[in-house]
């Protein structure tokens, strides 16, 4: 009998990942590509995934009746049913459809599709989560955007779309005039994320009250290419500007954390993303808030703080692992 195999996709703002694996899911068995998230028009991002696993089929002389499945992992706001992103944010449109193409160019294989922080959880359920945690589990993805997912009592909360778990557009600073790219101020992404800290890293210099030297030579001089990499590389020399962005940054990420924890009631937090390359800046502030303090932000026993080792690679584990779980009638789905 052929072989069989799982597909997954990974869609965020600047990456898009894919991947695929033998049934079993065995972790050295994945093999990986990645691309530039494309943007040119609304179906860029569907037409380059059926290229990208055409050829990853191709490569691996895997046939399309062997796959199981494809999960989809995407940057939302989502529509399950419909299976498409609205209301987007990072991804270059307002409306992109998913489901439809991909099953236009792949209609003998079944497709599962989840907002990204959810498919995240679900990758950190299956490859990490120690067995006292996966039943009460938080994943929040700080990258290009922050968003989350929620397993609570062994189920994993989508909500009427697929959005139960939007952590990222919480209201941390009521009073902000800082602005997300949903178009409301205040939220947590605008704070947390890597697009809000590049955009209020270049808010403060316009403002030019505290010293950015050090993030100036870091970037020669050239502000466009400031992003959160130069913000935290520069705080950790102790540029003034780039500190006061990044002290910013942490507590509204606990403010956060203090919100879901409240909300969820959650045994641990995990922290994945492209930030995460920075997570010896973040995490150990965090971990000693809610260790020595966590009254300052949430009324429940406070949760463990972690990092996945996938770091930016989580949702495409999760996608993977969403497969997994379709085929199996997981209860953590179903």
């Amino acid at each position: 009998m052929d072989e069989k195999f799982l597909a997954g996709v990974d869609i965020g703002g600047t990456w898009v990942r894919a991947a695929i694996c033998t049934a079993d899911l065995n972790e050295k068995n994945i093999k990986k590509t990645i691309i530039k998230t494309p943007k040119e028009n609304k179906f860029s991002i569907s037409n380059s995934i059926c290229q990208i696993l055409s050829e990853i089929f191709s490569e691996n002389n895997i046939n399309v009746d062997q796959i199981l499945g494809i999960g989809i992992a995407t940057a939302g706001p989502l529509n399950m049913e419909k299976g498409e992103v609205f209301n987007s944010i990072n991804l270059g449109f307002k409306v992109i459809p998913l489901m439809e193409p991909i099953k236009k160019k792949f209609p003998e294989i079944q497709l599962y599709i989840l907002n990204d922080g959810n498919a995240g959880v679900l990758g950190i359920h299956y490859f990490e989560a120690e067995t006292d945690e996966k039943d009460n589990l938080v994943f929040i993805t700080m990258s290009t955007g922050l968003g989350g997912g929620v397993i609570c009592n062994g189920r994993l909360l989508l909500g009427k779309e697929g959005n139960a778990a939007e952590v990222g557009h919480v209201l941390v600073d009521p009073k902000s005039k800082k602005k997300c790219n949903c178009g409301a101020s205040g939220c947590w992404e605008a704070y947390s994320s890597g697009t809000g800290v590049e955009n209020r890293t270049l808010d403060a210099l316009n403002e030019g009250k505290l010293n950015s030297s050090l993030l100036k030579q870091i970037v020669k001089n050239n502000l466009s290419k400031i992003t959160a990499k130069e913000v935290f590389e520069a705080a950790k020399k102790g540029d003034e500007l780039s500190s006061k962005i990044v002290e910013d940054c942490i507590f509204y990420t606990k403010v956060g954390i203090g919100v879901v924890n409240n909300c969820y009631d959650c045994v641990s937090i995990y922290f994945g993303g492209a930030m995460m390359k920075d997570k010896d800046q973040i995490i150990p502030l965090l971990i000693e808030q809610f260790e020595k303090d966590p009254i300052r932000f949430t009324v429940n026993h406070p949760p463990r703080i972690k990092s996945t080792k996938f770091e930016n690679e989580i949702g495409l584990m999760g996608a993977l692992a969403l497969v997994k779980y379709k085929v199996e009638k997981n209860k953590i789905i179903s």
